[in-house]
């Protein structure tokens, strides 16, 4: 091997050392953590702007096969799962992060899943006071061109007196469906 190949192969293993570094740190702060509680008033137009109480909120991308797919496969079983008269004050929404060309893409990507679930698209302005509300970190995939890594986080939203609050939020997957169906039916009941 010449020295370029040799640097070329160093680089890139530095490269998924650090990719994996990244997204492996998260695990050690919220091991253990799988439902953290919050009160963080937001003030966030997109979500929460219908008649529901309660929204779950999850980030994500048009697309994402690996974390998007198979999380959004196992909210809808949840969401199932729901009495209809809580479905009636529960929402589910999925916001991408990707900002796709396609406009409509985040509701057809959601709606794939579940014909309730709503999808929204976020400019790259918006996107920004978005995820830092969140604390979402994402990022262009260092391995796989557009693709995206980034927390899969699920987060519970309740309206009160017009105001939106962040009440939980769900580190641990398989998330903890027992729990989430508990604070919802507490937070519809205060």
């Amino acid at each position: 091997m010449n020295i370029k190949n040799i640097y070329a192969s160093f680089l890139l293993f530095l490269i998924v050392i650090i990719s994996v570094i990244i997204m492996i740190i998260p695990t050690f702060f919220t091991k253990g953590i799988a439902r953290v509680s919050s009160d963080k008033r937001l003030n966030l137009p997109l979500i929460l702007n219908d008649k529901k109480d309660i929204k779950l909120l999850f980030f994500g991308y048009s697309g994402c096969r690996d974390i998007c797919t198979p999380r959004l496969y196992s909210i809808n079983d949840f969401y199932h799962t729901l009495d209809s008269s809580i479905k009636k004050r529960v929402g589910v929404e999925f916001l991408d992060i990707s900002t796709p060309y396609d406009k409509t893409l985040p509701l057809r990507f959601a709606q794939f899943f579940n014909k309730n679930f709503k999808g929204i698209y976020l400019d790259k302005n918006i996107l920004r006071d978005y995820t830092k509300a969140f604390n979402v970190f994402f990022s262009p995939s260092l391995l796989e061109e557009n693709e995206y890594d980034h927390t899969s986080n699920l987060y519970l939203v309740k309206k009160t007196q017009g105001e939106k609050v962040l009440r939980y939020i769900y580190h641990a997957y398989p998330y903890n469906y027992k729990q989430i169906t508990l604070d919802i039916k507490e937070l519809l009941n205060e």
